[in-house]
């Protein structure tokens, strides 16, 4: 047992103490460990204390503590006048603030000196448009999601190009959004597309957070409205008649297949334009909807009804493309001259045509109508239309749409007797 307990400063004159302590289990003592105590004068926060089982140990880390704040001292007097000066005027607020100094600069420096360097809005652009390129030479990505990225993107540079990507705020944001004058859809598409110039720079280290985690559901909805939460609009039978008549009475156009696939088998519009003739098989009555043109690349077989397969086999020249796309608004254009033909417009009092009257993704709602009327059966339509298994959502607005009886009116719309062979214009 020790007849004394030690207690001293080491190193001397440091200020921190060292003191012997008899280790012991309820009434049981067992030998002897050092308690070092660092003062708050040397800390510089809350008195700190550790224990060691020598007083080897002990001295040898009061000893490490004591020259780190004498390099801290240091540190401080090679400090030039204007920095002294600049640490005592902060002192105070943050005294005030309650925060810390190390605290403020660890949150500060990563935010004024990114770890990744400083990058302005037009490079971090250029970065995502550069391998954007690449995965698209190397067939990771779609050409056409590689084109929005990169005309979308050119807005983004109009407005921040040069604005270093680290000081961008949910203000600037706000600020551009709610000044655009574009349909609502178009403004929901370049928020899609700054989300990801943030979140790359977020990834690349160019910036600390994402400013667009603050904008709530309620900001969103005062951006661009409700569109989403509109109810999807329909054809009725004799429009969607009117349509199939029309592709059959201007072959010129090339539109019949992406028609009845449409309307009769909900494919996507951009599905639509990537299909080939050999994934149809009208033999066994299925569609191939491949990773390479499925959205989200999530590969299905659709289901070709009867009438559609009737309306296909007048098609002539089955081979190839489904539909030509010779260019960029190609299918657009050629598919708008259709919908006049059809009579989807509305026109003045002279005549003229002033707004075509088209439903939003009309064929594709029509046919997740019709269907799941004819079937009542919401998984089955999910699976046609290439929705995860389960998904009702859709259907809740489909349920007060049409009825079983129109359902079967519309799968029974088919080519009639004396129509001839449509030539095919696909190149």
């Amino acid at each position: 047992m020790v007849d004394k307990l030690e207690s001293w400063i080491h190193p001397s004159n440091s200020g921190i103490r060292i003191r012997q302590k008899i280790n012991a289990r309820g009434t049981v003592a067992f030998g002897t460990s050092y308690v070092v105590t660092v003062p708050t004068k040397l800390t510089g926060g809350a008195l700190k204390r550790k224990q060691f089982t020598s007083r080897e140990q002990a001295e040898a880390f009061a000893e490490d503590e004591w020259s780190g704040f004498r390099r801290q001292g240091e540190v401080y007097f090679d400090a030039t006048p204007d920095e002294r000066n600049q640490f005592a005027s902060i002192l105070p607020r943050l005294r005030a603030s309650g925060i810390g100094l190390v605290e403020a600069i660890d949150f500060a420096l990563p935010r004024l000196r990114p770890a990744g360097g400083d990058r302005t809005a037009s490079d971090v652009i250029e970065e995502l448009r550069a391998s954007k390129k690449g995965m698209l030479e190397r067939g990771i990505l779609r050409e056409d999601s590689e084109k929005a990225f990169r005309l979308r993107s050119e807005k983004v540079v109009e407005a921040f190009g040069n604005l270093p990507i680290r000081e961008l705020t949910l203000d600037d944001v706000r600020i551009w959004l709610g000044s655009m004058d574009l349909a609502p859809r178009t403004i929901k598409n370049e928020l899609n597309c700054l989300t990801e110039i943030i979140r790359y720079s977020v990834a690349r280290k160019y910036s600390v957070e994402n400013i667009l985690d603050g904008l709530t559901a309620g900001d969103r909805r005062e951006i661009y409205g409700n569109d989403e939460e509109r109810e999807p609009e329909i054809l009725t039978v004799n429009e969607a008649d009117r349509l199939l008549t029309a592709a059959v009475d201007h072959p010129e156009l090339d539109l019949l297949a992406p028609i009845v696939l449409g309307l009769f088998c909900g494919i996507r519009t951009e599905e639509l334009k990537k299909l080939q003739w050999q994934h149809v098989n009208l033999e066994e009555g299925f569609v191939t909807i491949g990773r390479d043109i499925a959205k989200k690349r999530r590969i299905r077989n659709v289901t070709l009804p009867e009438n559609a397969k009737q309306w296909l086999s007048i098609c002539s020249d089955r081979e190839g493309e489904i539909t030509r796309s010779n260019f960029f608004c190609d299918f657009d254009r050629r598919f708008n001259k259709l919908l006049r033909h059809a009579g989807f417009v509305e026109k003045d009092e002279d005549g003229n045509v002033v707004r075509v009257a088209w439903k939003k993704n009309g064929m594709r709602h029509s046919f997740g109508s019709y269907h799941f009327a004819l079937h009542a059966d919401s998984i089955k339509t999910s699976n046609e239309l290439g929705h995860r298994q389960g998904d009702n959502v859709l259907f809740e607005h489909y349920r007060a749409l049409t009825t079983k009886k129109s359902g079967q009116r519309y799968f029974n719309l088919k080519p009639s007797a004396s129509a001839k062979k449509v030539v095919a214009f696909a190149s």
